[in-house]
């Protein structure tokens, strides 16, 4: 079965307000990058993957979103300060940049590095409704959404996938059992109800201080991500419906930009013809990019949306 949208199911509960939350970051500010030479421990934690974004694709989710998720209420972007994604329209009262220091109880973590650990705090933005999508910021709609793909007509979350709908507990770090990682499965948004989220942060307080106190990534990291999915098909099981990873993939796609030019124009060609709801442009192309995959890439996103959104400057 595929999902079930408002349009062939309509919903017998109210749909609540839903935000969104994009943890972003420039990774060619200067300073940021001081910063990481700075705290720098590792070789890995300089993996300018990790930073760099070599398409503005946070403009192009946030086009998709426009397109095909025009009833978000409101759109949060959380970085750290002084930054501002140079083309947004801050005067939209639709999106808001949030910084680090503002969100409760963060400053003492600061800076960090660490995916992880941002999305931890998520939950104190200010003004944030309580039920919100967290993106990615190479996170894309692909096709027209709907509330009733993230909430079943009687009001439970999809937990989308799970290879069994059983709860792994063991997959919540970030480098325990790989084989169970599934990055297909897990690139894609998450549903969020605080109360659920603060809840499972509760659950874990010293696994949490000691993932929140790496400034890097590190492998005994708690994936906030997996401990949340693991928490809906645990203790929030009344609250959730598993969606299996066979049914997610026929409406989701995880795309890994490597340099190989002609892969890289199948496998976006396969996207385009697809439409998939979710996407994910993930970039594995190393510290080198090929220029002509990265033109590839630019081209996809161009062709796909290529209407401005109304987030965006009309002088950027």
């Amino acid at each position: 079965s595929s999902l079930m949208t408002s349009e062939r199911a309509p919903h017998h509960v109210s749909v609540p307000p839903i935000d969104l939350v994009y943890p972003w970051v420039d990774g060619d500010d200067p300073a940021l990058r001081a910063d990481v030479e700075r705290y720098a421990e590792n070789a890995g934690d300089s993996n300018p993957e990790r930073t760099r974004d070599l398409h503005d694709v946070l403009r192009y989710s946030l086009r998709s979103v426009d397109r095909f998720v025009p009833w978000i209420r409101k759109v949060f972007i959380v970085t750290r300060r002084p930054q501002v994604p140079r083309w947004l329209d801050v005067a939209n009262e639709r999106v808001t940049v949030v910084h680090h220091d503002q969100l409760h109880g963060f400053a003492p973590f600061l800076p960090t590095f660490n995916s992880t650990v941002i999305e931890s705090f998520t939950h104190e933005i200010r003004g944030l409704s309580d039920h919100y999508l967290l993106m990615n910021d190479d996170f894309l709609f692909g096709s027209p959404i709907e509330p009733g793909d993230f909430l079943t007509p009687e009001g439970k979350h999809r937990v989308f996938g799970t290879y069994f709908g059983i709860r792994l507990p063991f997959r919540i770090y970030r480098d325990r059992w790989r084989f169970w990682t599934g990055s297909a499965l897990e690139h894609s948004p998450r549903f969020i109800y605080k109360q659920y989220w603060k809840e499972m942060l509760d659950s874990k307080p010293a696994a949490v201080l000691r993932t929140r106190s790496n400034r890097f990534r590190r492998g005994s990291d708690l994936r906030m991500d997996r401990m949340y999915r693991m928490w809906m098909l645990g203790p929030g099981r009344g609250a959730a419906s598993p969606v299996l990873a066979r049914e997610f993939r026929t409406f989701s796609r995880f795309h890994k930009i490597v340099n190989k030019p002609n892969k890289q124009r199948d496998r976006l060609k396969k996207i385009e013809d697809m439409r998939p709801k979710f996407l994910c442009l993930n970039d594995d192309q190393g510290p080198d990019p090929n220029s002509e995959v990265v033109a590839l890439v630019q081209a996809f996103l161009d062709r796909y949306y290529p209407e401005p959104s109304q987030f965006e400057r009309s002088s950027a």
